[in-house]
This record gives structure tokens, sequence and C-alpha cells, in this order.
């Protein structure tokens, strides 16, 4: 570690700046806090709390209309000077990223699917032409016979 050349408080080992760009960049400070944050966000309430105070910002500011002139204002300029750069667009256009969006949709929309049983959904609805209501029950409950054999064999 270098010690930092820059005017700084009695026994420091960096300035204020030095200091921050320090804790920014280091690996194992960084790792420390996306464990902090999500051992927060992992707590009960955390989340439909934090959802619900969205939820009440994006309701005044949907009732300002001069507000809502400026986030409209501002995804005009994000359009015409960052979404279209040419290496934005190749990155929104790589294979790796169409997958990851894909798996996102897919597990936001069939959230009440379990992960194990999806591809067996999709069989359902898309090979066998079950309505989509139909195959999500029979999935729901061979799942929970799954459970149940579980259950009774430990």
């Amino acid at each position: 570690m270098t010690e930092c050349t820059h005017p700084k408080s009695r026994g420091a080992l960096r300035c204020r700046s030095c200091a921050a760009k320090h804790m920014a960049t280091d690996p194992d400070i960084q790792r420390r806090r996306r464990e902090g944050i999500q051992r927060y966000h992992a707590q009960p309430g955390v989340k439909i709390e934090y959802r619900e105070r969205q939820r009440r910002m994006m309701e005044k500011v949907q009732a300002d209309p001069v507000e809502m002139e400026k986030r409209r204002e501002r995804g005009h300029w994000l359009r015409a000077n960052v979404l279209t750069r040419a290496d934005v667009v190749e990155k929104t256009l790589s294979e790796e990223t169409r997958r990851k969006r894909g798996a996102t949709i897919s597990a936001l929309r069939m959230r009440d699917i379990p992960a194990a049983l999806r591809e067996e959904y999709r069989r359902l609805v898309h090979s066998k032409r079950i309505p989509a209501a139909e195959a999500k029950q029979i999935i729901l409950d061979q799942f929970k016979r799954q459970m149940g054999a579980k259950k009774a064999t430990a």
C-alpha cells in the first residue's frame, strides 16, 4: 500500500479523497458492503417497506406535471445521447445480455412456479396445449406431492 502524498490529517495514511477512492475500489470492502446490503434486504419486511416507500414517492412524482416533464426530458436525453451509442447498442444486443434478460423476465412472470418445474410448465403449455391456469395448477399440485414425499422420507 502506497501512502497518499496529499495533505492529510495527523496520523492518517490517506487524504479524504484518496481514502474514499480506496474504499470504493477495494474488492474486499466492496464484497463486505454487498454482503451487508444483502443481509439487510433479507430481513423480514424490509422489501415490502421499500416497495411501499417507492410507490408513495412515484405517486407524488406522477401528481406533479413539472416533475413528470423533467423525467420525460431526461428520458429523451438518455435515448439520444446514451442508448444509441454503438458500444451500448452492441452490449444490449449481445447474446449474453439477451439470455440474462430472458431469464429475468421468465423468473418474474413465472414467480409462482417453482424454478425446478418451469420447464415442465412450458412443456405443458406449449407442447400439450394446456391452458396456462390449468398447467399452473398441475405444476403446483405436483410440487406439493413432491414436498409431501420429501417430508415423509425425512
